[in-house]
């Protein structure tokens, strides 16, 4: 009996949620369109926080690698790392405000697309 409750109920969502989807649109190439629109936006939401990841993952590599240049252009490192602890260097300075004009770029699309 219990399976038989478990069957109908299954039926009966699986007919409310088709006849949700088939009033969301006219026909049924409407309701593809629906879909693929959802799709090219996720993928253009996802493309534009890949690249504000690329640019971060950029500004560390820079920095990890004029890091090393210091290191190797002081005498075993010994000098550069003394005084210049606790402070942040120049490149990661100007790596921070181009992530955050990235960020902010990148919201503004973001509005300017959902408004579309």
């Amino acid at each position: 009996m219990g399976s038989t409750i478990k069957w109908l109920l299954t039926l009966g969502v699986g007919v409310a949620a088709g006849w949700a989807l088939r009033s969301l649109s006219d026909t049924p190439e409407g309701a593809g369109v629906k879909v693929l629109e959802l799709g090219i936006k996720g993928k253009d939401r996802f493309s534009a926080w890949a690249a504000v990841e690329r640019e971060r993952v950029e500004d560390m590599l820079a920095e990890a690698q004029s890091n090393i240049a210091r290191e190797s252009a002081t005498a075993g490192g010994a000098a550069g790392a003394s005084g210049r602890t606790g402070q942040s260097s120049p490149g990661r300075d100007a790596g921070t405000a181009r992530r955050k004009r990235t960020q902010r770029e990148a919201a503004k699309d973001d509005v300017t697309s959902f408004n579309s």
